[in-house]
């Protein structure tokens, strides 16, 4: 529950600085891509290969694409409103960083497993936090006219995190009992999915600006390179 309760105030602290003070799209936009880029690496790198160890390369990567595209239409589906604080945005925003808050508790839990995983993955997905936590309490702040209320919403969305985490250790074992070592990868799949849609999303979203793919190509070697070293 550590790295949950660490991704939670690094969210929060950004809806506050977001709020309050606005943000600076360039440093948010390099870090996110940072973040990307490592969970990519992770995703590719050092789930895939554990994942095929129990279902084969077939499965775990048709899982880990299902769970991207999911979450690809879910956030074109609700979230794809860029940010302008149009009428309508607040709500549909707050669903969708609601449940990507929720798989990232539930990401931190179920790869601690896993060493160095357990010190990674935090750090990536700690990278888009900052900058999502920024956004959010940014476009929040604008829809609502008021910082107390943009920080209530965006905080409330933002405990999710901590929701996952809890919920994460009873389901697995339940998992675990009732389908063996299939749950845990079929869990690790859909993990990675998120992470594959994470980084895709990153140089999707910002490709054009400067900086960007670089910075997302050294965290994705740096996620290949600490891969390779660990063997």
């Amino acid at each position: 529950m550590a790295s949950a309760w660490l991704l939670t105030i690094l969210a929060l602290l950004g809806i506050i600085a977001g709020s309050v003070l606005g943000q600076s799209r360039m440093l948010s936009v390099h870090l996110a891509a940072a973040g990307g880029g490592l969970l990519s690496g992770i995703c590719l790198f050092w789930l895939m290969p554990e994942i095929a160890e129990t279902s084969g390369w077939l499965v775990g990567i048709g899982v880990a694409l299902a769970a991207c595209a999911g979450l690809a239409g879910l956030d074109r589906y609700l979230l794809h409103t860029g940010l302008s604080p149009r009428h309508g945005v607040v709500g549909p925003l707050l669903i969708a960083t609601a449940m990507h808050s929720f798989l990232d508790g539930w990401s931190v839990r179920a790869v601690a497993i896993q060493p160095l995983a357990s010190i990674a993955v935090p750090i990536g997905l700690a990278l888009h936090k900052v900058p999502e936590g920024l956004a959010l309490g940014w476009i929040t702040r604008r829809a609502m006219g008021s910082t107390g209320k943009a920080i209530a919403a965006s905080g409330a969305v933002e405990l999710m995190t901590l929701a996952g985490a809890a919920i994460e250790r009873r389901a697995d074992l339940s998992g675990e009992a009732a389908f063996g070592p299939w749950w845990t990868a079929v869990v690790l799949a859909v993990v990675a999915g998120s992470f594959l849609f994470l980084g895709l999303h990153t140089v999707a979203a910002d490709r054009k600006k400067p900086g960007v793919v670089p910075v997302f190509l050294v965290g994705f070697a740096t996620a290949g390179a600490t891969a390779w070293f660990k063997r």
